[in-house]
C-alpha cells in the first residue's frame, strides 16, 4: 500500500513558516515524516521564534497533520494545545467524558455521508492537545505481520476496530490515531511489515507508548517473535548488500539496540 501523500506534495511554504523546512530540506524526524505521509499526526513538536502572517509567536507546541482537500491539494493542519477539551459533533456528553477520563479508548459511531449513506468512524481523544480525533477504519493501513507473525483476517478486523490484539508471543497491540507511530503496545519494541510502494517495508519501532488504561509497566519488547523477525530482517539486509543494492541504514544491528527513541529501520523489499 502506498502512502496517501507524497513528500513532493507537501506544502513547503507552510512548513517554512514553522521553521521546519530550511535550506532545501525538512527539519522533521523520520518517524514524524512517516506519520505525516501516512495521514497520521506527528508527535508533539516545539517551534520557536515564528512569524506567521504577521503575528510573532515566541513558542508554539503543537502536533501536525496533512489532509488532501477536495481539489487534491495537500494542506497542513496545526493541532495546538487547547485549554479545554474540544467538542465533537458525533459524541454525546457522556461519550466525550468517558474518553476524556480514559474509561474508553475509543467510540464507534455512524456518520452520514452523501445520499444519506452511513459510514463507520472511530473517535479517540488526544490528551495532549485536548481534542477528539476521528478516522475511517476502512481507510487505515493494517500491518501484514507484527513481530514476524502474519495477522489473520480476524486480527486485522479487530485492529481496525480499535480492539486489543494479542500475538502468539504474548505481545498485545492496539491501533492509535493519536500516536505518530499509529500503534500502542505492552511492549516497547515492535517490528511491523506493511505493504508500501509495491513492496514489503519493515519498520522497527522503539519507544512505543503503552496501552491506554494499562497500569503495569511495559516490557522491553525482546520477545521471541521480535527477535526472530529482527534476525530475518537482518538476513534480508545482508543478502541485499551482497547483491550490491544500496543499504538504507548503516550498522543496523548496533542501532536497533541503542536506547534512542523512534523508528530504527524502514527498508523496502521488492516482492
Amino acid at each position: 500500500m502506498k502512502y496517501p501523500i507524497k513528500q513532493n506534495e507537501m506544502p513547503i511554504n507552510e512548513f517554512g513558516k514553522l521553521g521546519l523546512h530550511k535550506n532545501g530540506g525538512f527539519n522533521i524526524s523520520p518517524e514524524n515524516m512517516e506519520a505525516l505521509l501516512a495521514g497520521r499526526r506527528t508527535g508533539m513538536l516545539s517551534m520557536a521564534d515564528l512569524n506567521i502572517d504577521g503575528f510573532a509567536i515566541r513558542r508554539l507546541d503543537a502536533k501536525l497533520s496533512l489532509t488532501r482537500g477536495e481539489n487534491g491539494t495537500v494542506q497542513l493542519n496545526i493541532h495546538p494545545i487547547y485549554r479545554e477539551p474540544q467538542s465533537h459533533p458525533l459524541l454525546s456528553d457522556d461519550e466525550g467524558k468517558a474518553l476524556i477520563a480514559g474509561e474508553k479508548h475509543a467510540v464507534n459511531k455512524e456518520q452520514e455521508i452523501d445520499f444519506n449513506k452511513q459510514k463507520k468512524v472511530i473517535i479517540e481523544y488526544d490528551e495532549l492537545t485536548r481534542e477528539f480525533v476521528s478516522y475511517d477504519p476502512e481507510e487505515m493501513q493494517v500491518p501484514i505481520r507484527i513481530n514476524g507473525e502474519e495477522l489473520s483476517e480476524k486480527q486485522k478486523e479487530a485492529f481496525r476496530g480499535d480492539e486489543v490484539v494479542e500475538l502468539a508471543d504474548g505481545t498485545k497491540i492496539q491501533h492509535s490515531a493519536t500516536d505518530n507511530k499509529g500503534i500502542r503496545s505492552d511492549s516497547k519494541r515492535l517490528i511491523l511489515s506493511v505493504l508500501l510502494d509495491g513492496g514489503i517495508s519493515y519498520m522497527v519501532f522503539r519507544g512505543v507508548n503503552n496501552l491506554r488504561g494499562r497500569l503495569e509497566p511495559q516490557n522491553e519488547g525482546y520477545s521471541r517473535g521480535y527477535n526472530e523477525a529482527l534476525a530475518n530482517m537482518m538476513l534480508i539486509d545482508k543478502l541485499q548488500r551482497e547483491q550490491g543494492k544500496e543499504k538504507t541504514v548503516q550498522d543496523l544491528a548496533q542501532n536497533l539496540r541503542d536506547k534512542q527513541e523512534g523508528m530504527g529501520y524502514n527498508h523496502t523489499v521488492a516482492r
